[in-house]
């Protein structure tokens, strides 16, 4: 087994990850900066439509804060959402330092494309970032898969996983961020990479911590649902000759009260338009149709980007329902990126308090970049701390402890003998239980009868020995997800109200007297905990 040591090691390469890099190394301090596949690659920022939600010269810190709290539905961490604000025009110049082209908008920034560029603004985004750390003494660990925080004495020192060859190896590490992003890849209709399937959620539950409301969960509106296509979300904004219809042709913008300002409504009220399509979807067949758009639209992003297809988005209409889009929930951190477990900070998607229960649309990448930087400025100040109390020296991990993960490692490596599921054929069934069950609309029957589903699937995962690297990775995607779904129905059940992006149809009201509180959701012995907290502050 592998040992290497670091300072601060950074889990997870998209915005959040790659700014806390940034962030911590002019400290001199050996940072390690890894990522499931190549660094900034496969990551949700990647493929960001590019807008951060921040105070400029037409949008006041005041009006940021107050709608962001409005759209959470009185469910944010009013802290958090104040420090985000505060620290949002600070956090665009340090991405302009880093090489970013920012333009201001009426509500904050976007990522600029060229001239008619048709590349998507978060490659833009990552690709300068990317560039910026190349340039910079950060040490870049790509392919790596976490398994496991690495817990000991009450503080967080590494991580253990497997390089890309199936090599295990064991981190240590001063201070850890975990920057993992979300976990909308569970779900069959998704608009999320393939690689989001909530790593950075089950690495912090089963090191102890706990995690709330994750049965918030944010659907976009406007996502491809033609057969054979892959599912990716139709970049806003809007032209507004666009035409949104149902198979008998009645026009649903006009129908839904929204026909005057669609990019409004998906900044602010995406919970309830996507909730709208959803159950219109539900009905018949529902279409977008992009053919009354002037020639000249087509040669500006984001419409160019779409003609980089051979579908005949211009001739037709084509099909489109609501998909996953983020998840509110998460980790629990203070102002300044730390959490409850001492060398642990966190940052991005997987941080749960900022957006409440529904997020405002260019929220997630200012959130990204805000905290992102805090984190590593704190993780910073951990590890200069903990190596003056410990000494300069790289020190390697106490045998034992090295034997302990080479242990561990086995385990997750034996093979035996028998016949057993498939693990995609597994992949396929879960992400279609998901979003059966857990999907835009939720009652008791279909929860109970979810939970009862997934329970026997779980039996089925435990029986999956791989016989190959991939097949060993897809069986620890495959346990993630299914400890998130039963989190996530579980805690649905629970909660017998509807409150922005999270709906019951046996329980269609906001319900402020009895449930303007969050989920806490803990392993305690193997079984799942859930809590309820009054309303955070």
């Amino acid at each position: 087994m592998e040992v290497f040591t670091t300072d601060i090691l950074v889990i997870g390469s998209g915005l959040a990850g790659v700014v806390a890099a940034l962030e911590a190394e002019p400290s001199g301090l050996q940072t390690l900066l890894l990522g499931k596949f190549a660094i900034g690659v496969g990551t949700n920022s990647s493929i960001a439509n590019g807008g951060f939600t921040a105070a400029n010269s037409r949008f006041s810190k005041e009006h940021h804060l107050r709608i962001t709290l409005e759209t959470g539905r009185g469910l944010n961490r009013t802290p958090l959402v104040k420090k985000m604000v505060e620290h949002g025009s600070e956090a665009m110049e340090r991405l302009r330092s880093h090489g970013v082209e920012l333009v201001e908008s009426g509500i904050g920034y976007w990522v600029d494309p060229s001239e008619g560029s048709s590349e998507l603004p978060g490659i833009l985004l990552m690709k300068a970032l990317v560039e910026r750390v190349k340039n910079r003494a950060i040490r870049l660990l790509p392919g790596f898969v976490v398994f496991d925080l690495v817990v000991e004495g009450g503080e967080v020192r590494g991580a253990f996983g497997f390089s890309r060859d199936g090599k295990p190896c064991l981190i240590q590490s001063k201070a850890v961020i975990l920057a993992a992003g979300g976990a909308g890849g569970i779900y069959r209709r998704n608009d999320n990479q393939r690689s989001i399937l909530g790593d950075g959620y089950t690495l912090a539950l089963r090191a102890g911590l706990s995690l709330h409301d994750l049965e918030f969960v944010q659907f976009y509106p406007v996502v491809l649902a033609e057969p054979r296509l892959s599912t990716f979300m139709i970049y806003p904004p809007y032209p507004k000759e666009v035409r949104l219809f149902n198979e008998k042709g009645e026009d649903l913008l006009d129908r839904l009260g929204i026909c005057e300002d669609l990019n409004r409504a998906m900044m602010n009220q995406r919970d309830l338009f996507s909730l709208a399509l959803y159950e219109a979807s539900q009905k018949g067949d529902v279409y977008l149709d992009l053919r009354g758009v002037p020639e000249k639209a087509w040669e500006q992003y984001p419409l160019n980007f779409l003609k980089k297809s051979k579908f005949p988005f211009r001739k037709r209409p084509f099909l489109i329902a609501p998909a996953v889009h983020f998840f509110m929930g998460g980790i629990e951190i203070d102002d300044q990126g730390k959490t409850a477990l001492p060398g642990l900070l966190a940052a991005g998607e997987v941080v749960w308090g900022i957006h409440g229960a529904n997020r405002l649309g260019g929220n997630a990448l200012t959130e990204c970049a805000v905290f992102g930087i805090l984190a590593g400025r704190s993780a910073v100040e951990y590890a200069t701390t903990k190596r003056e109390r410990e000494g300069d020296g790289a020190n390697l991990p106490p045998e034992e402890a090295v034997k302990k993960w080479e242990r561990r490692a086995n385990d997750y490596l034996r093979k035996r003998r028998g016949v057993f599921d498939r693990p995609w054929d597994l992949l396929r069934e879960l992400k279609d239980l998901t979003w059966r069950y857990a999907g835009p609309v939720r009652e008791e029957g279909s929860l109970n009868e979810g939970l009862h589903l997934l329970a026997a699937l779980e039996k089925r995962i435990e029986r999956v020995y791989p016989a190959t690297l991939k097949d060993l990775f897809k069986k620890r995607d495959l346990e993630n997800m299914a400890l998130l779904l039963q989190l996530i129905l579980k805690g649905s059940l629970l909660r017998q109200e509807s409150r922005g992006a999270f709906y019951r149809k046996d329980f269609p009201d906001q319900d402020d007297l009895h449930w303007q509180k969050s989920s806490c959701y803990r392993l305690s012995h193997g079984e799942i905990e859930i809590t309820h907290q009054p309303r955070a502050t």
